[in-house]
């Protein structure tokens, strides 16, 4: 016999008590003078056995009720007790891209047999893309394999970092946890970071199959009468394929294009009149490719320049100037960005209604700002507005937390040689256009910056290579805040003299610039509230949205059984050693504590009963 948590049978040593009581109180008889037997002899007074036994009766009642009760404290179990059985998840992807060919046949014969070779085990089934659904919790293996069948593809992207934590969740207090994984092991599930997974749990990778090739149409934008379509070859073999088009449903004169092994193409219509909505769709593909990718939509979406105003020093100051550059720096149609630069007293003198046409706020110093600042700024978050604040010389934390009424205050650390640039999320709008080029990023030398407390109301979206946040989102309230924690002006860095700078910053503004036209195209892992997560053109709060598969997912490349097992990290987050898990496991199963605790109260009664007597 074992005990969880022995400590408690030190309060055994409270048996002293009744012992000590019963040995205080033993009946003795004390001598009493009376006149008229004073002549008598005197004799002792002999105890009875009916008294001896009953003393002795209570004494070992109170003693058994208290090693009792420090014994079902102590919580203990038999470490060879036979019948503890381990869980087994399993876990099958539902992308899109297990579509194609009889790849979902294949998963669910593999996810079956994994049901099958956990023999005794408890069982629970997951499906995932973007998000994970539990298909069975953890019971027996016959519902895990009735539910096998519920299993289908979606029009999700893979993303393994979903599928890992919610296993993970599932077996969090499993000493000898096993997860099993049953995908297509696209090589695009590991884009997003944070594949983690605990320490103490087997993952086995099970593969349901390869694709040979895939024809997919990447992109489709409208260009007012002009659509052009992406077209991506990820075979490993020439096509030629045809490539249809409508625009506002009349149908265009179909185009056939020749692709080489892994090559992109541009295709061009030209409607005749401007577009409104636009669908590119392909007529054939590889017969293992993916057919939710053969189709793109597009609609069409008024041209608005939002206006971002930047607060800088004291007037005069060169503050803001690359940053103002990369904002109004002409596209096609011209500048995307109406920039307004002012200084912190201008500011403070501006009422909520000089603020009402503004997009953004790019606060780049706290010179001159005091509480009439705060309230304006503060009112146009809440009324849906956006605010970037960039770290430098020129912004004082214990001002800035004043203004913006943050709770905790910031209180940063400036430290040296922060290292380059690391995308964290590239999903965040202003990372997902640096998603095929995020080493431009890493070209970009820190040589100071904040180190923040990232847990107090921040969700890192990108950190240095010191690991250390970079650029930081402010979670809470309907307007948008994102901290940067070095500056912009070139004397913490170098960023802006490096391509990636204008990308950045026009990203960042166009995120933060709430009040521009609510997005009409949406993929399908980010569609708003109440649209169906299907690809097409749909109708929504009266106007027309375009919902589109994540292009990621069109990839072929893969990664191997052995190699999907290094892309995963491994952390010690089930922080108690196997043996105390195994411990913990078997206590709970077996719970003698409950039974101590009732011979225990059996104790009393029968103390009580006795000592009434």
């Amino acid at each position: 016999m074992s005990f969880l948590t022995p400590l408690y049978l030190l309060g055994g040593a409270l048996i002293a008590l009744p012992i000590v009581l019963h040995l205080l109180r033993r009946d003795v008889a004390p001598p009493v003078p009376f006149t008229a037997v004073h002549l008598l002899r005197k004799t002792t007074i002999d105890r009875t056995r009916r008294h001896r036994l009953r003393d002795l009766i209570l004494l070992a009642a109170r003693v058994c009720a208290v090693l009792l009760l420090a014994a079902s404290f102590a919580r203990p179990y038999r470490a060879a007790a036979p019948g503890s059985t381990r869980m087994t998840v399993v876990a099958v992807d539902r992308s899109f891209s297990m579509a194609a060919a009889s790849r979902m046949t294949r998963a669910r014969e593999l996810a079956r047999q994994a049901i099958d070779d956990a023999r005794g085990d408890r069982i629970g089934l997951i499906a995932f893309d973007e998000r994970t659904d539990v298909m069975s919790p953890p019971g027996t293996a016959a519902d895990a394999r009735a539910a096998v069948d519920a299993i289908e593809p979606g029009f999700g992207a893979t993303r393994y970092a979903s599928a890992l934590d919610k296993a993970a969740e599932l077996l969090m207090d499993e000493p000898s946890g096993r997860l099993v994984i049953v995908s297509d092991l696209q090589r695009s599930g590991f884009d997003q970071a944070g594949a983690v997974l605990p320490e103490g749990i087997e993952l086995i990778v099970r593969d349901a199959g390869a694709a040979g090739g895939n024809l997919s149409v990447s992109n489709a934008a409208i260009e007012r009468r002009e659509i052009t379509a992406t077209i991506r070859n990820a075979g490993t073999a020439a096509r030629a394929v045809e490539v249809s088009a409508t625009a506002d449903g009349r149908a265009l004169a179909a185009r056939r294009v020749t692709l080489p092994a892994g090559g992109v193409a541009d295709v061009a219509f030209d409607a005749g009149a401007d577009v409104q909505r636009a669908a590119v769709a392909l007529a054939e593909d590889e017969p293992d490719g993916y057919a939710a990718d053969n189709a793109r939509y597009a609609v069409q979406q008024a041209r608005a320049v939002p206006r971002v105003l930047v607060v800088t020093g004291a007037s005069g100051s060169t503050s803001g100037f690359y940053l103002t550059r990369a904002l109004t720096a002409e596209g096609d149609e011209g500048p995307d960005f109406e920039v307004k630069s002012v200084a912190g007293q201008a500011l403070s003198a501006m009422a909520a209604s000089d603020l009402a046409h503004e997009s953004a706020i790019v606060l780049l110093s706290t010179h001159g700002l005091d509480r009439r600042a705060g309230d304006t700024v503060r009112g146009f978050l809440q009324a849906g507005g956006g605010l970037l604040v960039a770290a430098s010389p020129d912004v004082d934390p214990a001002v800035l937390s004043t203004v913006l009424n943050w709770t905790p205050p910031i209180q940063p650390r400036e430290v040296a040689h922060a290292g380059v640039l690391a995308a964290t999320d590239l999903r965040h709008p202003v990372l997902r256009p640096f998603d095929a080029v995020a080493a431009n990023l890493g070209q970009v030398t820190f040589d100071r910056a904040w180190q923040i407390d990232a847990r107090s109301g921040w969700r890192v979206v990108a950190q240095y290579t010191n690991g250390q946040a970079a650029l930081a989102e402010r979670t809470g309230g309907p307007g948008r805040v994102l901290l940067f924690t070095s500056d912009l002006d070139r004397r913490w860095n170098d960023f802006p003299l490096h391509a990636s700078f204008v990308p950045f910053a026009q990203e960042t503004a166009r995120y933060l610039s709430a009040r521009t036209p609510v997005l009409s195209m949406y993929l399908v892992a980010d569609v708003p509230a109440g649209v169906a997560p299907t690809p097409g053109l749909v109708e929504s709060g009266g106007r027309t949205l375009a919902v589109n598969v994540d292009p990621r997912e069109s990839r072929i490349d893969r990664v191997t059984p052995s190699e999907f097992q290094t892309l995963v990290t491994r952390t010690a987050s089930q922080a108690r050693p196997r043996t105390e898990r195994l411990a913990a496991q078997a206590e709970g199963q077996q719970n003698y504590w409950r039974y101590g605790l009732m011979l225990m109260l059996a104790a009393l009664v029968v103390e009580a009963f006795v000592g009434a007597r």
